[in-house]
Formats: C-alpha cells, structure tokens, sequence
C-alpha cells in the first residue's frame, strides 16, 4: 500500500463528514427555514450543476484511483454504485454545457437507486447476510471480491458505502433545492 493512502483516506473522510454536514444543513433549511428569501438556498440552487459536476468528478476519479491505481478490487455492490454514479457525471456535464435542466429528474432517479444500493452494501459491511451474489470470505471464492471487506475504515463509521451513499444523498437534496427553490420564483 501507498505511504500516502492514510492521508488521503483521512482527507476523503474528513470531506464526507463536511459533505454529511452540508446535507443536514440544507435539510434543516428546505424543512423549517422555508421561505423565498432563504439566501443559504438560493445559493445553493445557483451552484446546484457545478456542486454535482465537481461531487460526481471527484467520486469518478477517486474510485478509478482507488481501484486502478491503488489496487483495491471493487466488489459486485461496488460496481452496481459506480453504474449509478458515472452517468451523473456525464449528466451534469450536459447540463453545464448546454444548460438543459431536464437532467434533474433522470439524476435524482440514478442518485436514489445508488443509495439504495449503498445502504444494502453498508448492511453487508457491518455483518448482515447476502442473499445478493457478493461473495463470501470462503477460499473457494478467489476470484471475487467480498462485499464484506472495508478498505477504508475512518472515524469509527467512514468506508467507501458511506462514501458513496453521501454522496447520493448530497445530489438527491441539491437536487430537490434546486426543485424547491425553482417552483417559488
């Protein structure tokens, strides 16, 4: 392993934890600060495409770094996430390109879907059963990956499911600002 994946894993955590803040924060302003002149979400409906172009970048080139560059096999729940989170990308992109705000609904749908799947990943990690197919920790499985092993382990709670299921959680609720805040204008 590399010398410096400590701090990174380190620095990836700390920014889930500000990203699981910021969620918190804009729902507790979209549920009881509701109001037109609510400047924390208007802000944030301003930068809505931008935060998810730069969120859906970094867990694209963050996972392709962990898994190509540091070597970290992704597992089956893993790639099912990554089929949900790359398209974001992609989407996002379209929409800064050609500010078409249609992409909305389809990303809220992919984000929803890939929660999901992180939490049923989180529920593996932390010792439920499989009924999926992941793989088992067993010798007869060597050429898969059990959805069991945490490669990153931060501050009690932080692995790569979490990772993955805040960053869903952060698209869906810029998303549902952005809905929100569009509707009272």
């Amino acid at each position: 392993m590399p010398a410096y994946l400590d701090t990174v894993n380190k620095i990836l955590s700390l920014g889930t934890i500000f990203l699981q803040i910021f969620i918190l924060v804009t729902l507790v302003n979209l549920i009881f600060f509701r109001k037109r002149n609510n400047q924390f979400l208007i802000i944030v409906k301003d930068y809505t495409f931008i935060l998810g172009f730069l969120a859906a970048l970094g867990a694209f080139a963050l996972s392709l770094f962990y898994s190509q560059i540091v070597g970290f096999p992704p597992c089956e729940l893993c790639w099912i996430q990554r089929i949900f989170l790359y398209p974001q990308l992609i989407l996002f992109g379209m929409e800064l390109y050609k500010k078409d705000r249609s992409i909305v609904d389809f990303s809220i749908v992919f984000a929803t879907i890939g929660s999901i799947v992180s939490i049923y990943h989180i529920y593996i990690e932390n010792g439920g059963s499989s009924s999926l197919g992941c793989a088992a920790l067993t010798p007869a499985n060597t050429n898969q990956v059990s959805c069991a092993i945490r490669y990153i382990y931060e501050f009690g709670y932080i692995t790569m499911p979490v990772m993955a299921l805040t960053l869903s959680l952060f698209i869906i609720t810029i998303l549902m600002n952005y809905k929100f805040i569009s509707r009272m204008k």
